[in-house]
């Protein structure tokens, strides 16, 4: 009986296995459904819908829960995804042009830069909240950034955290590469601590219609 136990699939270490192997899987199905680039939208929707249902609430159906959410995302996480790739570009010329005045000029400069840092705590934080909603609710473009606008400013502390989680994960990723095989599900794991507890404060908007496993 006892050694039944121990091959049981039920058992707490199968389990934590089964997870952990979500975990590396779905960040590997989010690397590759993010390789055109411009598909990271859908991809980081469909991972957090995985993520939350599969390795957060342990459903069964991982990929078809990814692949489900990816398809039904695609068209609004595209559109997304290359607003939010234009202004990461325009953010980041103007970082380094206010860098570049800070380096040369001090002073008033320094501290107009760090001025523009903490600033872009919103439009960061809006698309740290932008593809989890996607994930969670039927919205278009429009009301998407609308709303992804809104719990930036109404949750801003957990705006904070979710902005230094996703830059703490690029980092290590960057100093540790094979951290990339895991790392995108963990940081929605962590995140979606912080994002469910907002989403379960708000007026339901409109649940997904296939929220259901296929």
């Amino acid at each position: 009986m006892r050694r039944n136990r121990i091959f049981d699939p039920d058992n707490v270490v199968f389990r934590n296995l089964a997870r952990l192997t979500d975990v590396v899987g779905l960040s590997l199905a989010w690397l590759l459904f993010s390789l055109p680039v411009v598909t990271i939208g859908p991809a980081s929707a469909a991972l957090y819908h995985a993520v939350r249902r599969c390795v957060v609430e342990r459903e069964d159906g991982t990929y078809a829960f990814f692949w489900r959410s990816f398809r039904q995302n695609f068209k609004t996480g595209l559109a997304a995804a290359v607003l939010a790739l234009i202004a990461a570009g325009i953010l980041g010329i103007g970082r380094q042009v206010m860098l570049a005045a800070a380096d040369q000029l001090g002073g008033y400069a320094v501290i107009l830069y760090y001025a523009y840092m903490v600033l872009m705590v919103i439009p960061c934080g809006i698309a740290c909240w932008m593809f989890p909603l996607l994930s969670r609710y039927q919205v278009n473009l429009k009301e998407l950034l609308v709303r992804s606008a809104y719990l930036t400013v109404r949750f801003l502390p957990s705006t904070v955290v979710l902005v230094l989680l996703l830059a703490e994960v690029i980092q290590s990723c960057i100093a540790v590469f094979p951290l990339i095989l895991a790392a995108p599900a963990v940081e929605c794991l962590l995140a979606s601590l912080f994002i469910e507890r907002a989403f379960r404060r708000l007026t339901p908007i409109q649940e997904e219609g296939s929220e259901e496993a296929p």
